[in-house]
């Protein structure tokens, strides 16, 4: 069924939506270069993020757009606590339900070694330390032996997220706003897409803690450019396709 005329409602006080879009791949890259006002991603390195930022900005560019317009949003996991030891424990009690035998397995193979679960309150053995090698095609496994090798127990390694989708940065307020002051000013990210540990206390935490620290460093604003989600992107008005992109 078609509808003929305007929709009886008043339109969104932004214009037309905000367009975020996920997924990488050439074809996602044209995709964000053309439409997407945001693009969320998951690097693991600030090199990654770099490279991910040069390459969407540089699309941007050859279809006509200002790269400015599309910004990029490296997705981390913030465990905030006391001290590294109470974020870990924190992250350990929420471990309890997933099956550990497994990720033990998986460690393992991106660190190219023959790891058992019987090992899993141990840290890996000089002699494993001087065999792993880490998976070339997973951009995990580098930050994964290297936090094997500060001496921690497997299920302290697996703690510190690094077979996770995301980025962890399990620590205090300071640790989570270093990350993300380091990955900012590295031209790694326009901004962060966070995945909460616990709903229940972590926004809480995040905003409580990390946002004063970031606003005292001079890199969270203090108050909002304007009401609408686009103003705060800083992306221009935009009714119906580019015009910039009909050639």
């Amino acid at each position: 069924m078609a509808a003929r005329g305007p929709l009886p409602i008043p339109p969104s006080e932004q214009g037309q939506p905000v367009v975020f879009q996920a997924g990488g791949g050439g074809n996602g890259l044209e995709v964000a270069a053309r439409y997407a006002d945001g693009v969320y991603a998951n690097p693991f390195s600030i090199a990654e993020g770099r490279a991910h930022r040069d390459a969407l900005r540089a699309a941007a560019v050859a279809v006509g757009r200002d790269p400015d317009e599309v910004k990029l949003f490296a997705g981390f996991m913030p465990s905030i606590a006391g001290s590294r030891r109470e974020a870990l424990d924190r992250r350990r009690r929420l471990d309890e339900v997933v099956d550990l035998d497994q990720r033990v397995g998986y460690l393992g193979s991106m660190l190219g070694l023959r790891l058992e679960p019987a090992q899993l309150d141990e840290p890996l053995t000089a002699d494993q330390l001087a065999a792993a090698r880490p998976s070339p095609g997973d951009p995990r496994a580098p930050h994964a032996l290297q936090v094997a090798r500060e001496g921690w127990t497997l299920r302290d390694v697996l703690a510190h997220g690094v077979i996770d989708y995301h980025p962890v940065v399990p620590g205090t307020a300071e640790d989570v706003a270093d990350h993300m002051q380091a990955w900012f000013e590295a031209g790694a990210c326009d901004g962060f897409s966070l995945a909460i540990d616990v709903y229940a206390d972590g926004i809480d935490a995040f905003v409580d803690q990390v946002v004063p620290i970031l606003q005292r460093r001079g890199l969270f604003h203090l108050d909002y450019e304007g009401p609408t989600l686009r103003e705060n992107l800083g992306v221009p008005d935009q009714y119906g396709l580019d015009p910039r992109l009909t050639a």
